[in-house]
């Protein structure tokens, strides 16, 4: 891959990051799972275990390259395992502590989907899932052939504006453009070479536009509902939709390589999250993570049949590997049973890498944060990747027959 390509893929966490996460938090599949011992009373996060996740941790932060990392697994009824590794800031000792602030890129899709699948399930707003774009944005390419929930799940067709995207940023990293100046960006891209709801395509736009249709429904901003319908209720304190970009203490800096002509290596912290906003402008911490990990578990507001269509209504991104994105959330589903095994969305932004996951067959969670990215989009996923080996065949037990509901 080139070097351009591979920055594209870090700023917007386009399908070669994604499936890194959906894949049982990197390379481990559905289909490995098949091979995994069956589920037993003993506790899945055993000293044995620990030892083995604290090694990869070594493996993977060395290979990431990253300044520091901070690493969270919890299984109900069980301790949990946190562990970090390197500096917040380079240039002091400060490590990256649990309750430290930091832009979680494109994790904000989960939490704008799942907005968009409460306000269509409350009845009281005039939005369905196959309501199409023209109602709302009649002058976009395809507009009459694109639905909500095509926007959900990156089946629309809309391209990713990723080169231009990360162009604008580097020029200036500053800037907060409007939403509508954003949408503008996504109709003049080149569309994906397949008709609306006939392929799968990740990009900005189609949550660009979720979030353009939401604020025109509700007649609220996004931001006041992502406070009210989210953050506020799941007790997520430290997480915020910030196109700013602002964090706030105790935080973390970000070290990013991804424009050269700013130097070899730039502390982003400062950076605003404009260029996302819809798409990935939430900042967040560790254990606001967990908990929103366990909110998407117990549906977070989500109608328990729209809480199925999430799942269900799936655009798949390789059948190989049984990984595909749902409405608002990637998912990995085993082919035998359809059980859906993993619920995980990665996200970057200039200087920062994220993942978070959670696993259905035993109600764990997963939450990763780092402060660089590489000038490769690859810095954060190395950390995912040594850990998957132990991970996978820990947090998901093959099903064994049909879930009555989307997982078991």
């Amino acid at each position: 891959m080139h070097n351009s390509t591979r920055v594209v893929a870090a700023i917007t966490a386009v399908v070669s990051t994604l499936a890194l996460a959906l894949s049982g938090c990197a390379a481990t599949t559905a289909s490995d799972a098949a091979t995994s011992p069956p589920a037993t009373s003993a506790p899945l996060l055993d000293a044995e275990l620990r030892t083995q996740l604290e090694s990869a941790l070594d493996e993977g932060f060395a290979a990431s390259g990253m300044p520091g990392v901070i690493v969270g697994v919890w299984v109900p009824g069980e301790d949990e395992w946190v562990s970090a590794r390197g500096v917040a800031e380079v240039g002091t000792d400060d490590p990256i502590g649990r309750d430290n602030q930091q832009k979680i890129g494109s994790i904000t899709k989960t939490i704008v989907g799942t907005v968009m699948l409460q306000v269509i399930g409350e009845g009281e707003y005039d939005v369905g899932l196959d309501d199409t774009l023209d109602r709302w944005y009649p002058d976009f390419p395809e507009a009459s052939n694109i639905t909500v929930r095509m926007l959900l799940n990156h089946s629309s067709g809309i391209g990713e504006a990723g080169r231009a995207q990360v162009d604008r940023i580097c020029a200036a990293p500053y800037a907060v453009p409007t939403p509508d100046q954003l949408i503008a960006v996504s109709a003049e891209t080149p569309r994906a070479d397949f008709a609306p709801g006939e392929g799968f395509e990740y990009a900005n736009g189609n949550y660009f536009l979720l979030g353009g249709i939401l604020e025109q429904v509700t007649g609220s901003d996004l931001a006041t509902l992502i406070h009210d319908r989210i953050t506020e209720p799941f007790g997520m304190d430290r997480s915020r939709f910030a196109p700013d970009g602002v964090v706030t203490a105790p935080l973390t800096h970000g070290y990013s390589e991804f424009c050269p002509e700013l130097g070899e290596t730039v502390d982003t912290v400062e950076w605003s999250n404009g260029e996302s906003w819809a798409g990935g402008a939430m900042v967040s911490t560790l254990d606001d993570l967990h908990a929103w990990g366990e909110a998407i578990g117990a549906g977070a507001g989500v109608t328990p049949e729209l809480q199925a269509a999430r799942y269900a209504d799936r655009a798949i991104i390789s059948e190989e590997t049984g990984s595909a994105y749902g409405l608002g959330a990637g998912v990995v589903y085993d082919a035998a049973t359809d059980c859906v095994l993993i619920v995980s969305h990665a996200g970057a932004e200039p200087g920062y890498g994220t993942n978070f996951a959670f696993y259905p067959m035993t109600g764990a969670v997963l939450a990763m944060l780092g402060n660089g990215d590489g000038g490769t989009g690859d810095a954060a996923s190395e950390v995912t990747k040594a850990l998957a080996p132990v991970l996978g065949p820990v947090l998901y037990p093959t099903p064994t027959e049909a879930c009555a509901a989307p997982w078991g």
